[in-house]
């Protein structure tokens, strides 16, 4: 009997295991290679002999469950010391606690879910509880206050360094706020937040105060143990209560794997949740997931035990030097600049003179991998650079070709008419979503769920939008076509 199956990837008749890896191989060849060197965000190499280590450790703990503490309590012992070993770098004292999580977006919602219920607890009179934090912090900030029902109170930063402006923080921190936010460093720019001047004002207002460190925690503190001079932001700064520091960015490890930090176990008591009022097991979690392989928790621990605190201050030290020789090239190619002033391996491109949604096309065709941003918080659009140590034997060939590729944009001009774009957009700004995905789908070149190979037609369009109808526009493809 025939059976009406769409073709997914459950088919009506098995294949053999060797079948099913080589198409595997074969889709994945048109992804990124993660292997060349040349991809300046998301992936962080160890190495091949260390990321062969991780991949062993991974797989052998890949079926133990971490829900089940009883059952797998060598999985729990790895936690708590992979956690003792980020508090102490992190500057706290024996008191500091922490879970691990599947990274920094869980360990940010961790955060705020944390401070929510530490407020009812402590501060019942806040019913409408608010969020404070500048432009720069992460989107997990406003994914977390919408899932648990937080007002969200956004501070401008100050356009040159792209760091919270305390004066306007200090008026944001109202009677319903209950968490204060500041990154070390931002994402988009990679610089701190004067933490050291924002988390004092926040205890004196009895609000809770988390640092985003989760690219920069493990990072910056190597920085300041190897003797170089780093802005305050760790358990050392009066009125921190919580940091996020992921472990599979600059401590790299495989992902899903991130810390979460809190003061003390008065502060953590309010990350857990606890049922065992049902005719299942017992749940108990201090994170958002329940089960979850041992797997990312193993490889992170394993790295940390192969590469110890010298072996990661080599990296850091190495990735440092290339980071230094990228930006004072860039500093002398015409035509573009860095945003701001980095503090640590991680910057962006800005340029008045070509568009770089283009320079990131033209960066592609060579086989570089930036990041697209778009305009906002009074800055321009740009292209964000995170450097690791897989991409320090690559410096040279970076830097050769961003100078050839700026140079034949400046030289050649814009390819894209954007007064044509711009009519287009205005001329449905206040339509349905709908109306705007079939007038401008075909300028962008979206004919599918398949994006066009070259983007900057589409992100030039979508830079032109206010951010909350880009959002909208964004979650409504998506949804139509995948």
């Amino acid at each position: 009997m025939e059976k009406d199956l769409k073709m997914g990837a459950l088919t009506p008749k098995g294949a053999p295991a060797e079948e099913v890896l080589a198409e595997l191989e074969e889709r994945s060849a048109e992804d990124v290679d993660w292997r060349t060197g040349r991809i300046l965000t998301g992936l962080y190499d160890p190495g091949e002999k260390a990321h062969d280590l991780a991949v062993r450790a991974y797989t052998h703990y890949l079926a133990q469950n971490a829900l089940y503490i009883n059952m797998y309590p060598s999985v729990g012992k790895l936690e708590r010391e992979i956690v003792a070993s980020i508090a102490e770098i992190l500057r706290g004292d024996a008191e500091v606690v922490g879970s691990i999580t599947s990274g920094g977006t869980e360990s940010i919602i961790m955060a705020v879910k944390t401070s929510r219920d530490w407020a009812r607890a402590n501060r019942p009179e806040v019913t409408d509880p608010e969020l404070v934090l500048p432009i720069t912090a992460h989107p997990a900030f406003h994914k977390a206050a919408h899932y648990l029902g937080l007002r969200t109170v956004v501070t401008p930063v100050d356009p040159q360094g792209f760091r919270a402006d305390v004066d306007a923080f200090r008026e944001a921190l109202g009677p319903n706020a209950i968490l204060a936010v500041g990154s070390a460093p931002n994402f988009s720019h990679g610089t701190i937040d004067p933490i050291d001047e924002m988390a004092p004002i926040a205890r004196e207002r009895g609000v809770l105060f988390h640092v985003d460190g989760c690219v920069g925690g493990i990072y910056l503190s190597l920085l300041r143990r190897m003797g170089e001079s780093v802005r305050e932001f760790d358990f050392s700064v009066d009125g921190v209560t919580s940091i996020s520091a992921d472990l599979h960015k600059y401590g790299y490890a495989p992902k899903n794997a991130s810390v979460v930090c809190y003061r003390n176990r008065d502060l953590r008591k309010h990350a857990y949740f606890v049922c065992s009022a049902t005719t299942e097991y017992a749940v108990i979690n201090p994170t958002a997931q329940s089960t979850r392989t041992g797997g990312p928790v193993a490889a992170a621990w394993a790295l940390m035990r192969h590469l110890g605190e010298e072996g990661f201050a080599n990296i850091v030290r190495d990735t440092e030097k290339a980071t230094k020789r990228m930006l004072a090239a860039i500093a002398d190619i015409d035509g573009i600049e860095v945003l701001g002033d980095p503090e640590m391996a991680m910057f962006t491109l800005g340029s008045d003179e070509i568009n770089v949604f283009e320079l990131d096309d033209e960066m592609r065709e060579r086989g570089w991998s930036l990041l697209p941003q778009f305009a906002c918080g009074g800055g321009p659009a740009n292209l964000h650079v995170s450097v690791c140590w897989q991409n320090v034997a690559h410096t040279d060939a970076f830097i050769t070709d961003l100078g050839e590729v700026v140079t034949d944009l400046r030289r050649r001009g814009s390819a894209i008419d954007r007064d044509e774009l711009a009519a287009a957009v205005a001329e449905v700004a206040d339509k349905p979503l709908d109306d705007i995905l079939m007038r401008i789908a075909p300028l962008a070149g979206l004919t599918g769920p398949d994006l066009p190979e070259r983007m900057a037609p589409l992100n030039t369009m979508l830079d032109m939008l206010p951010a909350d109808r880009r959002d909208e526009l964004l979650g409504t493809y998506l949804n139509m076509t995948t």
